[in-house]
């Protein structure tokens, strides 16, 4: 697909997400209203005959359940019997706490009220609001409406930068930048509703556990648009296209076949392939949501521990698909510079004493490579020539090559006169 496909998907993404998520927003209100009337409703004096505004506790006995796990678009479902054998069918948002314990035959408790289940309790005091119950709507609601309205209006600006500013890379990588920050603060909404919702916590724990992580999503947002803008092409985004390699004369790519002997083979620079990063992110990813999923579905672990790792590994995980891309080690006349996920090292070549290759041990070749590249310093040191391994590259005819400009340009610095001792 193309940039303008690309950005047309985006943009036709953005507006159904922000439309629906301002539809959820506006339901939020009459959902209140209903669940406040629900709770505010007295008890009938006796077993009502029609629809009415008052709750009334009738005894049923399950007739048949069924949870209806791995049928799409059916929703677990029960049919009740009251004493007189007339058969009352409700159906329930999910299988647990009661629906999934449910046998025929079983006495169970259903909550009438304005001529509808909406509640039912088994005999061991276990509730479980129907599809008609108001318990719950208001914050489904507006869990929908943050992680809707979050994602489609952060993507939508992002779509819109990318349209005005078509034409200039580095505005296209900030923009893209702003879409994937909206894609995670939509997935960190739903990730809050969810917990939530499994946990029975109130209304109010949405924004409180969203709130903060929203914060530190829009600042990394922040950030790395503006590096986008002012860096050097060199950050794009995860998941899209690089920007296309600008050929000079000075400046050979380090996976050519032909060698260019002593400094005139650099500037050379060593990054990880596209594919295999993204690989790596994406498992990263996976083990995340996974800790994250058994945390907040054990009850052992306590509340603030959970919270406290959600607000820990959501910026950690942001942080490393925001800087994985930049990490490279680049080399030229001036000496090798290592960059990090964290910091930049710096080593002049007078500093360089030999550049080696070594196997890894107990690689099987697989995500871990091989063989990577080190550069040995003065004072016995080494440091590791980042993504210089033989995953990308033909390793021995690199270091090859940065040995013969190292032996060039260390013998030039070290014949230069001390200019202090002059």
């Amino acid at each position: 697909m193309g940039n303008a496909g690309r950005i047309a998907t985006w943009l036709a993404i953005a507006l159904v997400a922000l439309f629906a998520g301002v539809v959820s927003a506006m339901e939020v209100s009459g959902a209140l209203e209903r669940e406040r009337q629900y709770r505010t409703s007295p008890v009938c004096a006796a077993a009502p005959t029609t629809a009415s505004a008052c709750v009334w506790e009738q005894a049923f006995t399950v007739r048949e359940s069924a949870t209806n796990k791995g049928a799409d678009g059916k929703e677990p479902m029960a049919t009740l019997s009251l004493p007189n054998g007339k058969p009352w069918k409700v159906t329930f948002r999910n299988t647990d706490p009661v629906v999934s314990r449910m046998r025929p035959g079983d006495p169970v408790v259903g909550v009438v009220w304005h001529g509808g289940i909406v509640e039912v309790r088994d005999t061991d005091g276990l509730r479980q609001q129907t599809t008609f119950g108001p318990v719950g709507w208001p914050a489904d609601r507006a869990g929908g409406a943050l992680a809707l309205i979050s994602f489609g209006l952060v993507a939508l600006v992002g779509s819109l930068w990318s349209v005005v500013k078509r034409h200039d890379p580095r505005h296209q990588r900030a923009a893209a930048m702003v879409r994937w920050h909206g894609a995670a603060l939509g997935v960190a909404a739903i990730l809050t509703l969810w917990a939530q919702s499994n946990n029975n916590w109130p209304m109010w724990a949405l924004w409180a556990i969203w709130g903060p992580l929203a914060l530190i999503l829009l600042a990394t947002m922040a950030a790395s648009a503006i590096a986008a803008l002012h860096g050097n092409g060199e950050g794009y985004a995860p998941f899209t296209e690089p920007p296309a390699p600008r050929a000079t004369a000075t400046r050979p790519a380090a996976r050519e076949s032909s060698m260019a002997p002593g400094s005139g083979g650099l500037p050379r620079e060593y990054r990880m392939s596209r594919r295999r990063r993204n690989g790596i992110l994406a498992i990263l990813v996976a083990k995340t949501a996974v800790l994250l999923f058994t945390v907040w579905t054990e009850d052992i672990p306590p509340f603030w521990f959970q919270l406290g790792l959600s607000v820990v590994m959501a910026p950690t995980l942001i942080v490393f698909i925001v800087r994985v891309p930049r990490s490279a080690t680049l080399v030229d006349n001036t000496g090798i510079r290592i960059r990090g996920i964290t910091r930049t090292r710096r080593v002049a070549w007078e500093d360089v004493q030999d550049i080696r290759a070594e196997p890894v041990p107990g690689s099987d070749g697989g995500l871990i490579p091989r063989v990577v590249a080190y550069a040995y310093l003065t004072g016995g040191r080494r440091t590791l020539l980042k993504h210089l391994d033989d995953k990308d590259y033909d390793v021995d005819r690199e270091i090859a090559v940065l040995r013969t400009a190292q032996s060039e340009l260390r013998g030039a610095a070290d014949t230069t006169p001390d200019v202090s001792a002059a």
